[in-house]
């Protein structure tokens, strides 16, 4: 018995070190939201306001302020596995000696979450890395929220509406259930998402490409507002949905499945009624290059923060690839 003692010590060692890693915890935390883990003493001073300013700063398009992100401070010495589970992490650590840095990480808790880990030897080279990589670090987080979006959406495919948009349009979106089609035309197509609080609309249009300012604000403006005097009726006779005149749309160049868009957001408003709301709209070339497609977002929500509901649909809008 005794000779068999040192095999077993052996296999059991050997099982040990095979034992398959556990998986991650899924993240927690809700849409929008990002913790902060940064000492007290530097979080209430001038670089705990400059973080806080970067991370909070106002969503451009939308109706009421709303914050690009709602921030929840951690001190370092309070940062246990409750917090380390979230989806959105920003890590500060600020001492001397330490190398100035930041690393773009995922996921380190959880799954699947992001990290943004900032070292920094003083409170001026942390400003200097906050100053410089300010807009990276928004954009880094900001892209992952929409890809937690499209992998619940892609779970979910209305593979009705896949289908249609595929026959009639050559492209692919990921549009999950819920949506409808509730208005067709030859060049024209309405989804719909629509419960008690919310619709969330995607408008599809199509037109040759014959007009030098396609691809400029004016000249997506013009569409809109042609469309929605075509197409998208307001509550009573002779009132229609355009782009709102005293809020100026927001122009910038995209992409989508690789090819450039053109990229506009900002308010709707209703010609005759007391009706409004943001709006995204991308226009790109078709794969033959002679006609112009629009996908043209909008979210009507009154009394409501309007925020997520429009980064959903435009996670829907950015998703499509051309075939």
């Amino acid at each position: 018995m005794k000779k068999l003692l040192p095999f077993i010590l052996i296999l059991l060692t050997v099982i040990s070190c095979d034992a398959p890693e556990m998986p991650l915890p899924g993240i927690t935390g809700k849409a929008g939201e990002l913790v902060v883990v940064m000492d007290e003493a530097l979080w209430k001073g001038p670089i705990g306001d400059t973080v806080f300013n970067i991370l909070t700063k106002d969503v451009y398009g939308l109706p009421q302020p709303e914050p690009t992100f709602n921030v929840v401070h951690i001190k370092s010495s309070a940062f246990t596995k409750i917090f380390q589970t979230h989806r959105n992490i920003v890590y500060i650590n600020v001492k001397e000696g330490l190398k100035n840095a930041i690393e773009l990480k995922t996921d380190v808790w959880a799954s699947p979450q992001v990290v943004i880990d900032i070292s920094a030897s003083s409170t001026a080279e942390l400003n200097k890395i906050i100053g410089t990589n300010a807009n990276n670090i928004v954009g880094h987080i900001l892209n992952k929220e929409q890809s937690r979006i499209l992998r619940s959406y892609n779970v979910q495919l209305n593979k009705t509406l896949a289908k249609d948009l595929q026959a009639k349009w050559s492209l692919k979106m990921s549009v999950p259930e819920g949506y409808i089609s509730i208005s067709e035309d030859e060049n024209f197509s309405w989804l719909r998402h629509e419960n008690i609080d919310i619709n969330q609309n995607i408008l599809l249009y199509s037109e040759p490409y014959e007009k030098e300012n396609t691809f400029s604000k004016e000249g997506i403006t013009e569409v809109l507002n042609k469309l929605g005097k075509n197409h998208i009726p307001g509550p009573d006779e002779g009132t229609y949905m355009s782009i709102y005149p005293d809020y100026p749309p927001k122009f910038e160049a995209s992409s989508l499945g690789g090819n450039y868009a053109a990229k506009l957001v900002g308010l709707w408003n209703v010609e005759g009624a007391l009706m409004g709301g943001s709006f995204v709209c991308y226009a790109f070339l078709d794969a033959t290059g002679t006609q112009v497609i629009y996908l043209y977002g909008f979210v009507f929500a009154p009394g409501k923060n309007k925020r997520n509901y429009v980064r959903q649909v435009d996670a829907i809008l950015s998703s499509t690839q051309l075939n």
